[in-house]
């Protein structure tokens, strides 16, 4: 069996004694500035590895943080001639649908499936801050469709908090006369909507001032790369007890403005949906935040007709996920409203949150 050296060691000893202990002082620094030297070619590596700092176009928060004077400055660019609030008929649930000027295959991904059996209308801002940043695709797709309203300001992700702002004021002054017994359901353009069980919801949470899927006990997030980044100088709290996912919560309707009023009093920060139902509506206004696992923020990776039936909303899915799951979803539904559930069984004894992700 062949004898390890340890190399280090006979290089120490075997320096002839004569040269003494300055000998070996100078040998171990010169290991020491090796290993000092490695480290920072290592950190400096790492440094050039890194991804480019993202545009976190936060800058205006730490100028202005009143929700009031943002929204006193932007304008409606274009809005529907006429909504469901139009008519004399009761709207029991309202959809708002935040999308972005470029996202045309999600819009019309919903225009084609639970579009057509719920009344839904989308929110967005501009490619840029003037009026000269509205382009002519989403100009003609607005007057085609006439489902889109369009606000003067920087479409950005950090701006959502304004964006759900605007979808409330829109709402309360495009329905005064249907907002007690309507309910607001904001949510996003990468979201399946289940029209049949959004309205069960509904029906059986009457009363009720938000419902969603409620997150409890989260860490907020500060690291700059990530897409929830929440500087300390926005938020100075790290932990928040609850507040209802962004992608779909509702609003009782008679609730809208005192929400908004609160809010006017309260610093805004980028996260809409921990700022407007954790800080304003549980922190400011002392209002329930109701839990139900059916306006899920996740979706099945096991496609099955049955585990999409189970909810009312499924988050995080592409244009082609949303037309590809709309068939059987619709199929179910109409057969629902004939008095079938084919899925009950599933739903009541078999369904659970562990078919998500």
């Amino acid at each position: 069996m062949k004898r390890k050296v340890p190399y280090l060691k006979l290089f120490f000893f075997t320096v002839p004694r004569r040269r003494g202990i300055a000998a070996r002082l100078a040998v171990l620094s010169l290991v020491l500035a090796a290993i000092a030297a490695a480290w920072c070619l290592a950190d400096l590596t790492s440094q050039v590895l890194l991804p480019p700092q993202p545009i976190l176009a936060l800058d205006h928060y730490a100028i202005n943080r009143s929700l009031k004077s943002y929204l006193d400055n932007i304008s409606v660019l274009i809005e529907p001639s006429s909504t469901v609030c139009s008519d004399n008929k009761r709207v029991d649930v309202l959809v708002l649908v935040t999308s972005s000027p470029k996202r045309f295959a999600q819009r019309q991904a919903i225009r084609d499936t639970w579009g057509k059996y719920v009344p839904a209308y989308f929110v967005l801002g501009l490619d840029g801050p003037a009026v000269e940043d509205l382009t002519a695709d989403n100009y003609l797709e607005a007057k085609a469709y006439g489902d889109m309203i369009i606000f003067q300001f920087l479409d950005h992700y950090q701006n959502l908090t304004l964006k759900s702002a605007l979808m409330m004021q829109w709402t309360a002054a495009r329905c005064p006369s249907h907002l007690d017994e309507l309910m607001l359901f904001k949510t996003d353009d990468d979201v399946l909507v289940n029209p049949w069980v959004l309205r069960r919801v509904v029906q059986q949470n009457s009363g009720k001032d938000l419902i969603g899927y409620r997150k409890v006990n989260s860490y907020l997030h500060r690291d700059a790369y990530n897409k929830w980044y929440v500087p300390r100088w926005l938020h100075r709290h790290d932990f928040v007890p609850e507040y209802l996912s962004g992608t779909g919560y509702l609003i009782k309707g008679s609730r809208l403005e005192e929400i908004l009023q609160a809010a006017f009093e309260v610093p805004i920060i980028n996260l809409e949906d921990v700022y407007f139902t954790y800080i304003v509506s549980k922190i400011k206004l002392n209002l329930t935040l109701t839990h139900d696992r059916r306006l899920s923020p996740y979706k099945p990776w096991l496609p099955l007709d049955c585990i999409y039936w189970g909810l009312a909303s499924t988050h995080s899915l592409t244009p082609n996920e949303i037309l590809g799951a709309w068939p059987s979803i619709e199929r179910l539904g109409k057969r629902y409203e004939h008095g079938f559930d084919n899925c009950l069984y599933f739903v009541n004894n078999i369904w659970t949150e562990l078919y998500l992700y």
